[in-house]
C-alpha cells in the first residue's frame, strides 16, 4: 500500500515570520534554512501523527483489499482529518473502472456502502483511493500542533543538523493528537 501526494499543501501551517520570531532570528540571512526546517518539521510531525496538517489531495493505492473494508466499521485512510473521498478507481493496464458510487467516507474511514460489493482485483491490477485530507489553511491547524512543528524546528536550529529533531515536548504534544487503536 502506498500514500501518494497528488496535490501539494499550498501553503505551510507556519509562516516563515512566525518560525523566525519563534527562532529568535532577527534578519533575513537564514531564511532558506528556516524554510527547510519548516517543511522538515512539517514532514516528520505529519508521519509521527498520521495527520496532515494544511490541506492537500492524496492517493491511495493498493493491490489487495484492506482486510477490514468488508468490516461495517470500514478502514481508516491514512491521513487524516479526511473531508472528501474523491474516487475510487480499479486500473488494470489501460482499464479504468469507477467504482467511487460504492463507497462512502465515515470520518476518517472508507467503509463499503450497504448492498455494495467488492470486486476482484485482477492480477497487476491496482485499486487507487483519492482523498483529500488536512485541517484546512495555516490559519485552520490547531495550535498545539503548529507549536508541535516550531518545537521540533528549534530542536533541529539549535542541534545544527539536517536530521528533523522529535524533543520530548514535541513528541507529547504529538502523542495527544495520535488515534488510539485498539
Amino acid at each position: 500500500m502506498t500514500l501518494t501526494v497528488l496535490t501539494p499543501p499550498d501553503e505551510e501551517p507556519v509562516s516563515l515570520s512566525k518560525a523566525k520570531s519563534y527562532l529568535r532570528i532577527g534578519h533575513d540571512g537564514e531564511d532558506e534554512l528556516v524554510t527547510s526546517l519548516i517543511a522538515g518539521a512539517r514532514a516528520a510531525l505529519e508521519t509521527q501523527a498520521g495527520l496532515c496538517l494544511v490541506r492537500r489531495t492524496l492517493r491511495w493505492s493498493f493491490a489487495v483489499w484492506p482486510r477490514n473494508l468488508m468490516a461495517r466499521s470500514g478502514v481508516r485512510l491514512p491521513a487524516g482529518p479526511v473531508s472528501e473521498l474523491v474516487s475510487v478507481r480499479s486500473r488494470a493496464g489501460e482499464v479504468e473502472t469507477d467504482l467511487t458510487s460504492r463507497f462512502v467516507l465515515d470520518g476518517q474511514r472508507l467503509c463499503l456502502r450497504p448492498g455494495s460489493w467488492l470486486l476482484a482485483i485482477e492480477t497487476g491490477a491496482r485499486v487507487e483511493v483519492d482523498f483529500v485530507a488536512g485541517f484546512g489553511g495555516a490559519a485552520d491547524v490547531p495550535e498545539d500542533l503548529s507549536l508541535a512543528l516550531l518545537v521540533m524546528a528549534d530542536a533541529t536550529y539549535r542541534r545544527g543538523s539536517n536530521d528533523v529533531v522529535v524533543s520530548e515536548a514535541a513528541e507529547a504534544l504529538i502523542s495527544a493528537r495520535r488515534e488510539v487503536r485498539l
